[in-house]
């Protein structure tokens, strides 16, 4: 897949995020390229969030954080998962009401996985039949995935695609789920801003910074780049800010 297809894709999900990003607009940004910073994308793990059609599901509007003891920190992974029939964690996406871990096949392939961890208000009680508990987890079948309710009230989501037996499959690879983690993520930079953290994107070491006004700001050939609409002296001096951690820090904010 072209940068310019997975760019395509990345605005589809980001228009299907837009109710949670705090009134951030996709398709303005997308209309004002001139305002705006090129980044590359992770087409295939874009790919896989918007077949798994999970995030629809997000009930809370507007972009503010769940309630004090039920949120988590996006700086922090919550959850892991070992590699399970041939998929590896690749990509992981953490922010204050979602986590998300995307896998692929070791050996090429078009397979894929994901795992999408919730917090107890930010998704509804899922549909679907019943199945035998999962780790002592209760679990449900909703036809092309498993919840689990991986803590009183919350939910997570698995699912395998591709493969014959996707149902099997995503059943092991449900029950190599490891809840309840703090690994904090390692950046290899900091920044200087007063914009608020949402999201950090994880692919294979190359950390991404999104802010709550949608910046996403990257490191590429040892500098800043940012995509995004804002003021363009603001986009600017936050790239400028950029410095490279060796080693790598868990908090990247001076």
């Amino acid at each position: 897949m072209s940068e310019e297809d997975g760019a395509r894709l990345l605005g589809s999900l980001r228009t299907v995020e837009a109710p949670a990003s705090d009134g951030v607009s996709v398709s303005r940004a997308i209309r004002t390229g001139k305002r705006t910073r090129s980044l590359r994308v992770a087409a295939a793990g874009v790919l896989v969030l918007i077949v798994a059609g999970v995030l629809p599901l997000l009930l809370r509007p507007g972009g503010a954080p769940p309630a004090a003891g039920s949120a988590f920190d996006p700086l922090v992974r919550n959850v892991s998962v070992r590699e399970t029939d041939g998929l590896r964690p690749w990509s992981y996406i953490t922010g204050w009401d979602m986590q998300v871990i995307l896998l692929r096949p070791v050996s090429n392939g078009d397979q894929a996985g994901s795992v999408n961890v919730f917090t107890a208000d930010s998704f509804r009680y899922p549909a679907g039949e019943p199945v035998p508990d999962v780790n002592g987890m209760r679990a449900r079948w909703n036809g092309d995935s498993l919840a689990l309710e991986w803590s009183p009230g919350a939910w997570a989501v698995v699912r395998v695609q591709g493969f014959p037996d996707d149902r099997e499959r995503t059943r092991r690879l449900a029950e190599n789920l490891t809840f309840g983690e703090h690994i904090a993520i390692k950046v290899p930079y900091t920044v200087e801003t007063s914009w608020k953290l949402n999201r950090v994107f994880d692919d294979d070491g190359d950390v991404q910074l999104e802010f709550e006004n949608g910046i996403r700001l990257a490191l590429r050939g040892g500098v800043g780049f940012a995509q995004g609409e804002a003021p363009r002296a603001e986009v600017e001096a936050l790239e400028k800010s950029l410095r490279l951690a060796n080693p790598p820090v868990t908090n990247p904010f001076r």
